[in-house]
């Protein structure tokens, strides 16, 4: 019996990464979809929220012209299943979610309610690696799976 794919959890930075097309992270990134896509060796997996908070790329709001062609790049992402999965916000992960910011407030640390639905649907989905740039929720690293910048060990070098 083959072995289950492993779950990786995309926090929306990455989506947005991935959409800008981030010369730092692309090698990493196109490896990640090609193996989700393709292999099926991994899952990536974000919550139903990424589609809101994954709008537009940073250049579109900084000059304030929005352009079709990344709002279409933007919705091949979620179109894609063979790649990327979405889970849906639920009760479930709601309670999560509150629980975590619940704990932020008792353990002094920083996190946003938002950051607090990745952080719970990762936990739901039981993720083996939530992937995120944003330092703040890299200190959640006691979850039961690390949360940190993404990696792989194959990036694609060139492409």
């Amino acid at each position: 019996m083959p072995d289950a794919p492993r779950m990786i959890y995309w926090d929306s930075c990455i989506f947005l990464l991935y959409i800008e097309g981030s010369p730092e992270w692309m090698p990493i990134l196109d490896s990640l979809l090609d193996q989700a896509s393709r292999t099926g060796d991994i899952v990536i997996v974000t919550s139903t929220l990424s589609i809101v908070e994954v709008a537009f790329a940073t250049d579109e709001k900084a000059v304030g012209v929005l352009d079709d062609a990344i709002a279409a790049a933007i919705d091949d992402l979620w179109a894609d299943r063979s790649a990327v999965q979405l889970v849906e916000f639920d009760q479930l992960i709601a309670r999560e979610a509150r629980r975590l910011l619940r704990r932020a407030v008792q353990i002094d640390r920083s996190l946003k309610p938002m950051d607090a639905i990745h952080l719970a649907t990762a936990a739901a989905m039981q993720v083996v690696d939530c992937h995120t740039t944003d330092d703040r929720l890299q200190n959640w690293n006691d979850l039961g799976f690390p949360v940190r910048d993404p990696w792989t060990e194959a990036p694609q070098i060139g492409i």
